[in-house]
């Protein structure tokens, strides 16, 4: 029997045997095909706009991630109402899809790559500043992420609420975080009481990670050792303790914002999407917005108009760049960049982030395992086949602790995050890279890994009180703006991040579990601290300023705030202060950073925009706010 197929090597066969194997490898390639095929995703609609040109729409919103996929459909489903969505980057690569690889695409085509400022006082072993990934693409940020389910907790949002924001208390977030997710674990959606904290039936999809790595159960085991409950949901009612959390996946692969709300909603003719449109600026004529200036695919500039509303979705960098670009921002910055000014308002302002501080430890000396080119094939095939093994997660960085370190609170100020690598794990070099880490602190943590386990303890910074800001690096669109992180301005946030560093060196290194799996600290070279004597105060404030960096949730640069607040740029129902048929809808509006990671928040924020529109227009001024 013929076959067309051509093996790379000389064994002979008489047919059958080549086509059986010829038939698994076309199988497997057309399954890897299946992860990301451009026909899963909504159409481009540049074509038709540089062919034809733009029509009119109701509404224009800018950037296609976590809050903007969100807007656009929910707007879009009025049938009366036209949306143009605009996104700078394209569709997500395979390796968005798969969970195991989410770190692979930082400093690719999919990353708008930003790199923070250098600073005195923060950051200080990492070269060039501290590297900001944020998603290029549809879903954003979502797309590039780890895919963590973390809402914060119940203070954040009743505190927002306490200073002036109306409609953004608790109770009220919980229903829009309810409406979007569809949880499909039993367990936790049921927890508390059927439908108290979760939704099953939203788009996006929630599930638990299927990690079973044995560093997993030594984390909780030294957890439990010291008394840290394990929650069931981190998502719920408690929230001090230790947890596996939840993520944004579904069967396998990632759900991400655009999979979730956009590809949904690719068919309704009322939606046009352009992809790799670089929004410029905002129309603005006597104070109010009339639509975009684009340029698309780097070859031509356009407008378009919007009849009822621009909405600015593109997140904490890349909002209060184009706000400035158009005139909205601190008078004296922008007349010094040479933006002629259309209202004074502080744009920029207000920046937080989590900033964390890594440790690492080493485990299994004597036994460590070094996953074979054979397991690694192994896991290609279960994963393209059968949707399991092991790149369905990420070994683990579902394990999470939040403690208090200061009091008695129910609400945590530093949270754990954990990302281990067994034996001569490559990926552990390109992280400590791509974190752009001294060359000698790289070279101590990959001399370590190579006969043992790592764990990187990622001591994360809760409720900041330092801030930070973002500025036009020029009056050119093309230019990235310039990012002042401002970690640890505010000394009360270093003796925080030094209350968390000691509580694990000293009461988990000593643990039974971290004891039996040959748990040990890696002391990391740095020459300023290697002066001082080890494990003092003064050598975990050193270490931290050496070490810290981000765990990529920048928010509030375009913060929410009542009438009173001289440092607002939105109102509560989200409308740029003074400037009409404007609203900013994602994560820059968040007046303090959420308890926790930002995805699901930023989804929320979504949601709750986009009816804050729909009852703004409609009808009769009926409300559809839930």
């Amino acid at each position: 029997m013929e076959t067309t197929f051509t093996m790379p090597c000389a064994a002979q066969s008489v047919g059958p045997a080549n086509q059986l194997i010829g038939l698994l490898i076309n199988t497997l390639l057309a399954s890897q095909c299946s992860l990301s095929p451009p026909e899963m995703w909504p159409k481009d609609y540049a074509p038709t706009a540089l062919e034809k040109g733009f029509e009119e729409y109701d509404f224009i919103v800018v950037g296609a991630g976590s809050a903007g996929s969100v807007v656009a459909s929910r707007l879009s489903e009025n049938p009366n109402w036209k949306v143009l969505l605009l996104e700078a980057g394209g569709d997500p690569p395979i390796e968005s899809e798969i969970p195991n690889l989410f770190f692979s695409m930082q400093h690719s085509a999919y990353d708008w790559d930003f790199r923070a400022e250098k600073s005195d006082k923060a950051s200080k072993s990492i070269k060039n500043g501290s590297f900001w990934p944020r998603g290029k693409m549809l879903g954003g940020s979502s797309s590039i992420n780890a895919m963590v389910y973390i809402r914060g907790n119940r203070r954040d949002y009743d505190q927002w609420e306490a200073n002036g924001n109306t409609g953004w208390g608790w109770k009220n977030v919980l229903e829009y975080f309810k409406k979007s997710e569809g949880n499909k674990d039993d367990m936790i959606a049921d927890y508390g009481g059927e439908g108290e904290f979760h939704g099953r039936d939203g788009p996006l999809k929630v599930e638990s990670f299927s990690s079973t790595s044995p560093l997993k159960f030594v984390i909780t085991g030294a957890a439990h050792e010291l008394g840290y409950e394990l929650l069931t949901d981190v998502n719920g009612e408690e929230h001090i303790g230790y947890a596996y959390m939840q993520g944004t996946i579904n069967k396998g692969k990632r759900c991400s914002a655009a999979k979730a709300f956009l590809n949904p909603a690719k068919d309704r003719p009322n939606l046009h999407i352009v992809k790799y449109a670089h929004v410029i600026d905002l129309k603005i004529e006597n104070d109010v917005v009339t639509g975009v200036r684009i340029n698309i695919n780097g070859t031509k500039e356009m407008i378009a108009k919007a009849k009822k509303e621009v909405i600015l979705s593109a997140g904490a960098i890349n909002t209060p760049q184009i706000l400035m670009l158009s005139g909205i921002g601190p008078e004296k910055h922008l007349k010094k960049i040479g933006v002629p000014v259309v209202k004074n308002l502080p744009v920029g302002r207000n920046l937080q982030d989590h900033p964390v501080v890594p440790m690492f430890f080493k485990f299994h000396k004597s036994d460590a395992h070094q996953v074979s080119r054979e397991e690694l094939l192994d896991a290609v095939y279960m994963y393209l086949s059968h949707g399991i093994g092991f790149l369905t997660n990420h070994e683990t960085v579902d394990t999470t602790g939040f403690v208090n370190t200061k009091n008695d609170s129910v609400f945590p100020d530093i949270q754990y995050h954990h990302f281990s690598y067994q034996k001569q794990a490559p990926e552990l070099f390109f992280v400590l890279s791509t974190i752009s880490f001294e060359k000698n602190i790289i070279e101590k943590v990959m001399e370590e890994n190579k006969d043992q386990d790592i764990i990187m303890v990622m001591v994360t910074l809760l409720n900041p009180k330092s801030r930070g800001k973002i500025v036009l690096r020029s009056n050119e669109p093309e230019h990235k703006p310039k990012i002042y992180a401002g970690y640890l301005e505010d000394q009360a946030d270093v003796e925080t991040f030094m209350r968390g560093e000691k509580l694990y060196y000293d009461k988990f290194l000593p643990t039974e579990a971290f004891k039996s799996t040959e748990g040990d600290f890696i002391r990391i070279p740095i020459p300023e601290c290697d002066k001082l004597t080890f494990a003092s105060d003064e050598y975990w404030e050193c270490y931290t300023r050496n070490l810290v960096t981000t765990l990529y949730h920048p928010a509030g640069t375009a913060k929410m705030g009542p009438e009173t607040d001289k440092e607002a740029v939105v109102d509560p129902r989200l409308k740029v202060k003074g400037i009409k048929n404007l609203r900013v809808i994602d994560c820059s509006i968040m007046p303090e950073i959420v308890s926790g990671n930002t995805n699901a928040p930023t989804i929320m924020i979504g949601e709750k925009g986009a009816d804050l529109i729909k009852e703004d227009w409609k009808d009769e001024g009926k409300h559809e706010e839930l």
